[in-house]
């Protein structure tokens, strides 16, 4: 597992799924048979998101929540499968008991009764874009935070506390590190897409000097750069 230290000297730990820069090797591209059972699954998350029971963002912090070893054996659509059955849990959609007595052949899992609601969720939507309260403008050097919260990140762990500059503002959008916990994401936040040059995030970089990389970040992972 790579480490760094962060700006106040703690030691940082990439988690597990965060791959972005790490040793992979050549990608050889292939056909892939999709079986049965995985046509289903992505069938399902598509059904629960339109249904607004579902967030892709909440399936993305449950897969993340896996285990190191449970998230390299499992393939991508076990990964999912558990994702969507997490969350429908944490809604209260299905109970564990009759998850378990389904698993188990004993009929379809049912909605809980009793007095608890049903945690039913409309589809996020982005928030309109509102340019004149970005904090920063295309052509602004700006400084990833070198910081490693806990829980749902979107910020790739080989940006933070680089330097980029700002390509241009994507629009404001519901914060989907909120979004991930089933909250509402608001206020929405600026979506910047910062550009970097290759050497400056690879100290082993031998490409053209102009060489560089485009990542989409919120503004709340970002300041101003000396």
């Amino acid at each position: 597992m790579s480490t760094l230290h962060d700006t106040s000297g703690a030691l940082a730990a990439r988690a597990h799924h965060d791959l972005g820069g790490q040793p992979a090797g050549r990608v050889v591209p292939s056909e892939h048979h999709y079986a049965g059972w995985e046509k289903r699954v992505d069938a399902l998350m598509v059904l629960l998101s339109s249904r607004g029971l579902l967030k892709v963002d909440e399936l993305r912090r449950n897969i993340e929540a896996l285990g190191a070893t449970a998230y390299d054996r499992m393939g991508y659509y076990e990964r999912w499968m558990h994702a969507i059955t997490q969350v429908l849990l944490q809604r209260g959609v299905i109970d564990i008991d009759a998850l378990g007595r389904a698993m188990a052949g004993d009929g379809m899992p049912a909605a809980p009764t009793g007095e608890r609601p049903l945690r039913v969720f409309a589809p996020a939507r982005p928030a309109a874009a509102e340019p004149a309260a970005a904090r920063f403008a295309p052509g602004d050097r700006v400084r990833v935070r070198d910081t490693h919260p806990p829980g749902h990140v979107r910020t790739p762990f080989y940006t933070r506390g680089r330097i980029g500059v700002v390509e241009r503002i994507g629009g404001a959008y519901a914060n989907p590190e909120e979004l991930a916990y089933g909250r509402d994401g608001l206020p929405a936040r600026a979506l910047y897409r910062v550009r970097f040059a290759q050497r400056d995030l690879w100290p082993d970089y031998a490409g053209p000097a102009d060489d560089s990389l485009d990542v989409e970040l919120y503004e709340h992972w970002l300041e101003p750069a000396a």
